[in-house]
């Protein structure tokens, strides 16, 4: 029997529920929420998979699962892998599956990946459903958050065909380890273009999509299986599959709370607030460089990976960005980069880049 959420406003009392599932929640008003797990029908939604990937998550493991089981989108479950934690973060996810075997499952253990990327690759050959979100293990998802990023995949395939490779992401809050707000939008503090998604040119210097806002269909899941080791992070890779391969969508809202603590293994960057900071940003070079070879080393395995796939353009584009580190003309490379649009004259950071090269 399926699981239906529903959401009820309360004060400070939490009731529980006949199966043992309890959440509260900050709202953006600062009201609580209690969420309640109910029975009900199954839904004839397509069922969305949530894969979850975990590594001494304990400490918020079980409001983030939470905030996905009582999504307002039904036909929803969840594939969990934990990567070798020493806390009682798989003992939490047992617990879970036990108590929804039809809704929460926990892949077997296995050697640790000590990665983020890997694990997630991992749980992405795993699953088998037609459409996947990503989760992390410590942050709290509005509760439409599945089903308005469905809303826009739909949208895709009416345009473009249920067999394309199609991905939606979104927006973010910025909250504390309390849920206390500290940025309305992860993209307005972080200067991210959404827009960006469309043009594989900007998309190689910059991601512009966050991985526990995603939904993408079957066709990208499979597309992604190629990830070779070169590939920065799972969302990084996949963001370039949807831009040059497949199509996307940037839904302008927040659909989670994107949490900030002491052990976030990504998390937002420190908002540059002087000019002296500004310029000691730009003469170390330091970062700029390793972030560059990282870069290169991504694009000329996305190329290795799919060239048949690429249209000649995008081929076009990937070459030109490798040249910009191979060649030995300085001049050569920074009218190759200006050339062919791999920077935004209104953006530092690749004003930056392009004189570093």
């Amino acid at each position: 029997m399926a699981i239906r959420a529903a959401v009820y406003i309360v004060g400070a009392h939490i009731a529980r529920s006949s199966i043992g599932l309890n959440y509260m929640w900050h709202g953006s008003s600062g009201r609580r929420y209690m969420v309640r797990l109910e029975a009900g029908r199954l839904s004839d939604q397509p069922a969305v998979e949530v894969l979850l990937a975990t590594y001494n998550g304990e400490r918020f493991l079980r409001e983030q699962i939470d905030s996905i089981l009582t999504q307002d989108y039904v036909n929803l479950r969840v594939l969990a892998r934990d990567d070798g934690s020493s806390d009682a973060t798989v003992s939490i996810l047992n617990e879970y599956a036990a108590r929804l075997p039809s809704r929460f499952r926990v892949m077997p253990p296995s050697q640790g990946t000590g990665s983020p990327k890997d694990n997630f690759l991992l749980l992405m050959r795993a699953s088998s459903a037609q459409y996947i979100c990503f989760s992390d293990q410590d942050d709290v998802w509005l509760p439409d958050k599945v089903s308005r990023t469905k809303r826009a995949m739909d949208e895709l395939e009416s345009r473009w065909g249920a067999d394309a490779p199609l991905l939606v992401f979104t927006d973010a809050r910025v909250v504390d380890d309390q849920l206390r707000t500290l940025h309305e939008s992860f993209w307005a503090h972080e200067k991210i273009e959404p827009d960006r998604i469309h043009h594989l040119p900007l998309l190689l210097g910059r991601s512009v999509v966050t991985g526990c806002t995603m939904l993408l269909n079957r066709p990208l899941l499979e597309l992604s299986f190629a990830m070779p080791s070169e590939a920065s992070m799972h969302d990084r890779w996949i963001g370039l599959l949807a831009c040059a391969i497949g199509k996307a969508c940037a839904v302008k809202a927040q659909t989670l709370l994107y949490r900030q603590h002491d052990r976030n293994v990504a998390g937002i960057g420190k908002k540059t607030v002087s000019l002296p900071e500004l310029f000691r940003r730009l003469v170390k070079r330091e970062a700029r460089q390793m972030q560059w070879v990282i870069n290169q080393r991504q694009a000329e395995a996305f190329l290795r990976a799919y060239s048949a796939e690429l249209s000649p353009k995008n081929r076009d584009s990937l070459g030109a960005y490798l040249q910009c580190g191979a060649r030995e003309s300085r001049i050569f490379r920074i009218t190759t980069f200006i050339r062919y649009g791999f920077c935004r004259w209104n953006s530092i950071r690749d004003l930056a880049v392009m004189i570093d090269i």
